[in-house]
Formats: C-alpha cells, sequence, structure tokens
C-alpha cells in the first residue's frame, strides 16, 4: 500500500528529474546563443573576432541573468540583435520547461496505476501457470508422468480457480488491458526453469516437503518465496518499471495479503493501493506543484541558510528534499512541523549522501522557526501536535 513516505519518494523522484532536465535545457540554450553569435569564417571577417566574443559572452550573461523574469527588459548597451536572440531563447525556454513539468507530473501520477496494473497482472500470472501446466501434460506420455510421479499442483488449484473464476479481476484487467498474452514464451521459460526448480516449492511438485516449510498453498509460496526473489523475474519486471526497487514491497505486500485473504475463506478482494484514496493523489500532486510555483522562493529561502554554500553546489536531492519538506510545512496545516522534518531525514538517508541528514535536519530546523515566527507556517488541527 502506497504511504505518504512512499508519495514524498514520488514527488522527489519526478522533481529531480524535472530540476535535472531544466538544467539540461539551460545548457543547450546557451551553447545555441553561443553558436548563434559566432564567427563564422564564411561570412565574416577575422579581424571582428573579438567582437563576435564579446556578442557571445553578452548574449549568455543576460540570457543568465534573465531567466527568472523571461524576458530582457533592460538591455543597456546590448545590442539590438542580440536582445532578440536571447528574448526569443528565454520564451523557447519558459515552454520547453513547462512542457517537461507537465510530462514529469504525468509520468509521476501515472506510476501508480503502473502500479495497480502489475497488481492485478500478478494476480493473473497463477491461471496462465495452470495453463502452461495443461499444455505440458497434454504433450507428455502419461505412463512417464505415473511413473515419475510427476505432479502439476497448479491444475486445480481452489485458489487458482477462485482467480480465473473472479469477476472482478477479469473485469479490471480488462479495464486496464492487463494480460501476458505477449508473455508466453516468457511464462513457458519461468514456469520449465525458475518456478518447477525452485527449492521451497520442491515439495508441491513432488519432493519432500523440508521441516520448517509451512504447509501453504503453492500460489501463496509462489508470491511469497520465488516471484518477487527470483532473478529471472524480477528482472522482466525492472525492465518494466523504472522505480521497481522501491515499488516491489508495495505491490508485494499488496499480492499476498489477497492470496491469504483467499486462503483464510475471505474470497476474493482487491487490495487499496492507497489508504485515503483520492487524499493521497492530491497530495503527491500538490507537493509537485508547490515545488515547481514557489521554486524561487524556495532557492532564496534555503540560499539564506546555507551560508557560504552556493546553493547550485549542494546536492540536487538535498535542494528536492529541502524544497519538498518547506511546501508540505507551508501548504500542508494538518502535518506537524516535526513529521515533516522527520521523513525529510529519513528520505535524505535513503537516497543521498551519509552527510545529508545533519545538513537537511539542520536547514529545515532553523527555516521552520522562521517560516512559523513569519506567519508563513500556520499549523490546525492534527498539525498542531507536537509542533514547534
Amino acid at each position: 500500500m502506497l504511504n505518504r513516505r512512499i508519495l514524498r519518494v514520488k514527488a522527489m523522484q519526478a522533481l529531480y528529474g524535472y530540476f535535472t532536465a531544466v538544467e539540461s535545457i539551460k545548457e543547450v540554450k546557451r551553447n545555441e546563443l553561443e553558436e548563434m553569435h559566432a564567427l563564422d569564417p564564411a561570412k565574416h571577417d577575422f579581424a571582428d573576432k573579438a567582437l563576435f566574443e564579446a556578442r557571445k559572452k553578452q548574449a549568455v550573461k543576460l540570457f543568465n541573468q534573465n531567466l527568472l523574469v523571461g524576458k530582457v527588459e533592460n538591455p543597456a548597451d546590448a545590442e539590438e540583435e542580440v536582445v532578440t536572440n536571447v528574448n526569443a531563447a528565454l520564451s523557447e525556454f519558459e515552454s520547453l520547461i513547462h512542457k517537461e513539468a507537465r510530462a514529469r507530473k504525468n509520468d509521476m501520477m501515472k506510476e501508480a496505476e503502473r502500479l495497480q496494473d502489475t497488481y492485478l497482472k500478478l494476480l493473473l500470472l497463477p491461471i496462465e501457470i495452470e495453463q502452461r501446466e495443461k499444455l505440458d501434460r497434454e504433450k507428455e506420455d502419461k505412463a512417464y508422468i505415473a511413473k515419475e510421479k510427476k505432479k502439476y499442483p497448479f491444475i486445480g488449484n481452489e485458489l487458482v480457480r477462485q482467480l480465473r473464476e473472479s469477476e472482478l479481476l477479469q473485469k479490471e484487467a480488462a479495464r486496464a488491458s492487463v494480460s501476458w498474452d505477449n508473455e508466453q514464451n516468457d511464462i513457458k521459460s519461468w514456469y520449465r526453469e525458475q518456478i518447477r526448480t525452485a527449492e521451497p516449492l520442491q515439495h508441491f511438485f513432488g519432493g519432500k516437503k523440508p521441516e520448517d516449510l509451512p504447509e501453504n498453498d503453492i500460489v501463496l509460496e509462489l508470491f511469497k518465496r520465488v516471484v518477487f526473489k527470483n532473478e529471472a523475474i524480477t528482472s522482466y519486471l525492472e525492465a518494466n518499471h523504472l522505480h521497481w526497487v522501491e515499488n516491489q514491497p508495495i505491490v508485494k505486500s499488496m499480492v499476498v495479503k489477497t492470496i491469504k485473504a483467499m486462503q483464510d475463506g475471505e474470497g476474493f478482494e482487491l487490495a487499496e493501493l492507497t489508504k485515503n484514496g483520492e487524499e493521497d493523489f492530491k497530495f503527491l500532486e500538490r507537493l509537485f506543484n508547490d515545488v515547481i510555483n514557489q521554486n524561487e522562493f524556495l532557492e532564496e529561502v534555503i540560499q539564506s541558510k546555507t551560508m557560504n554554500w552556493d546553493v547550485d553546489r549542494i546536492a540536487l536531492t538535498d535542494r528536492v528534499i529541502l524544497k519538498l519538506a518547506l511546501v508540505e510545512m507551508m501548504n500542508s496545516p494538518s502535518i506537524p512541523v516535526k513529521v515533516t522534518i522527520n521523513e525529510a531525514i529519513e528520505i535524505s538517508k535513503m537516497y543521498s549522501t551519509p552527510k545529508s541528514k545533519q545538513f537537511v535536519n539542520g536547514v529545515l530546523d532553523v527555516l521552520s522557526n522562521e517560516l512559523t515566527s513569519s506567519g508563513k507556517i500556520r499549523k490546525s488541527g492534527r498539525g498542531l501536535i507536537d509542533n514547534k
């Protein structure tokens, strides 16, 4: 299940990608301005080289100086052509970063949907394995099967039957266009080379049951002990999910919870992706939007408390974590300041440098006090608990 920390991590990852892209776009535009004002040996006199070098430097300088306002308003002694080119570059830059922000946010929001799709797809896996067993059994000689005492434990399995006959599962899978139709070769390979040979499942296929292995259904054991641990299967999942390392525990929890409920006789029900549904996704979207919209202010307050550090020299991950924490403090009145700071510290431990937790803690501690005193941080309801 998605919790608020995971949502914060999703926002951090999306914003990290966005700010990285912004810096790349800046560099592209600077290079274009330099090329635009560079001396062309085929057209220009080498005697004017110094003039062209001055124009190049002036164009880049004007571009850097006016990134925030988006237009050269006081060109001073700049040539009209240079100002025109810089304004065009600034306009293109604004358009590109807005497009980038939309794309990153859309990807971030769609990732939750992809998590749900993966959950549904994995629930369909035992059905596909049962079908694979049926195909294999049809091809093998019955005498050989009897002699080798070969078993096909997925065929006729009660949990597989419930999954196969669940109208809800089939309906949701169809709605999401989820199936294994294009991965039949993978299913065949996994079953024969990974699943049938998996040590935790051997007693289901006719081997001796280890004494310390609980007597669980093979479907539950498949997900608990094989699918999320087998290199071949996890490689497939990683290839289809950019942040699978972070997402795997969520999907595994949902799948195992569903199968355990079925095993306990509760019938088939889909697990919830989030505890608070739409509210959680609004929280995620708001975090992303607030950082983008308040970025200039956030850069200023972070710079004010990093003393001699240039903001650009602070690890980008730390800057994003600080910005996320600050907008959460200011714009989520029901979340206590201490909770926000602790979450930021934990995320910095997971994704940034060894010294980041002290840095993040120190900056947020000072800024939270100042922003509370100035009225920019106001808490209400639950947010007043343990508030500073």
